[in-house]
């Protein structure tokens, strides 16, 4: 019965994600490289000493037209000094101001504050987000900005790269390449289920079509929140586009600690999503639960089969990063990085169903 299962869900599992691997490879929409919109980057940074000074060298080497563009960094209370550095950059570049956040209730709370503060403090049509761990390309800006053409677009995302020097570093950013081509692909497919908050952006009149995030329910993952609220509840269209030029570079997590924490509120906030959306992910934790099981009491060639199957299936998935982005270096370690994909997406959702409350930048929320 159990290897019945494992054969069912295999089977299921491979063509749902050789479907996403091809959808993912046509993530390319129409453009228009003369379309230059006014456009605001906001960056929320908290504690960030050690990291902003390299997303601020970026941003200042931007190509964007600087009288379209304007830089927001908010400083999110930080207790080091990142507003000190920030300041250093704003005395020789009008165009990047500090805001200051002040503390939020309700829906504003925690990271979704400093963002809705930065949004008040810009004026820009196109609202750009990065993270403040982030490195962005020169051409970020008018690469993004070129698919906002089409008044129907609303919201377009773009691929993360970790940075990678060794195996734990290597896993997390086939785990981020897998994930941006699983939510390219929806996209793709007209079904929309996430965007990272690094590589964002958003049209202002979707931003307020939806009533910002002051009438957004308050999610741990603000991204998520706002991708989805744009996405379900307006006209807008999203795009997701397997771009070279809007690639942006980030950090991976430094050690297991913050590997955890980072995964708990990705999790955490997906407690959010709609049924639709959750179907997707309905089968990968029944095929890794049927792997699991089978381990245990079944052993066989056929749960071999299937792991080599999976495996396979999901390198496939890979790829559409890896061959546009040219990280070949990174297959080396796929294997490993199998086994790490099939024991968080086994442990997590019930990390996130029953754990106790999440940390996240020195802050605690209700879980």
């Amino acid at each position: 019965m159990l290897t019945d299962i494992l054969l069912v869900l295999t089977v299921a599992y491979s063509i749902k994600i050789v479907i996403f691997a091809i959808a993912a490879f046509r993530a390319h929409y129409p453009f228009d490289a003369s379309h230059k919109p006014t456009v605001s980057l906001i960056v929320a940074a908290r504690n960030e000493e050690n990291n902003i000074r390299h997303c601020l060298d970026s941003i200042i080497k931007l190509s964007y037209p600087s009288q379209l563009l304007e830089v927001v960094i908010v400083d999110d209370q930080s207790t080091d000094s990142t507003a000190r550095l920030v300041l250093d950059y704003c005395q020789s570049h009008p165009h990047v101001k500090l805001v200051a956040a002040t503390p939020g209730t309700g829906s504003l709370r925690g990271k979704t504050n400093a963002v809705d503060q930065g949004i008040k403090a810009s004026s820009g049509e196109i609202l750009m987000f990065t993270d403040a761990d982030c490195v962005v390309p020169t051409r970020w800006i008018e690469e993004t900005a070129k698919y906002y053409r089409d008044p129907s677009v609303g919201v377009v995302a773009g691929f993360t790269q970790l940075r990678s020097q060794n195996w734990f570093e290597a896993i997390q950013a086939l785990d981020w390449f897998v994930l941006f081509s699983v939510a390219a692909a929806t996209v793709r497919l007209r079904y929309p289920v996430t965007a990272v908050g690094n590589n964002l952006s958003v049209r202002r009149m979707a931003y307020e079509k939806v009533g910002g995030y002051q009438k957004i329910p308050f999610s741990v993952t603000e991204d998520y929140a706002l991708f989805h609220a744009i996405t379900h509840h307006t006209e807008f269209r999203a795009r997701f586009p397997l771009d070279r030029s809007t690639l942006v570079q980030s950090e991976p997590c430094r050690n297991w600690k913050e590997l955890f924490r980072q995964k708990k509120r990705w999790f955490t906030g997906g407690k959010g999503m709609d049924i639709k959306s959750l179907l997707i992910f309905t089968i990968p934790y029944g095929l890794n639960l049927a792997l699991l099981a089978n381990l245990v009491w079944t052993p066989s060639p056929i749960l071999v089969a299937a792991f080599l199957t999976k495996s396979s299936v999901d390198l496939v998935l890979s790829l559409p990063s890896v061959i546009t982005f040219k990280q070949w270096r990174l297959l080396p370690h796929f294997l490993i990085f199998e086994i790490y994909y099939i024991w968080y997406v086994l442990f997590f959702p019930l990390v996130a169903v029953v754990g106790k409350d999440l940390v996240w930048k020195e802050r605690t929320f209700g879980n």
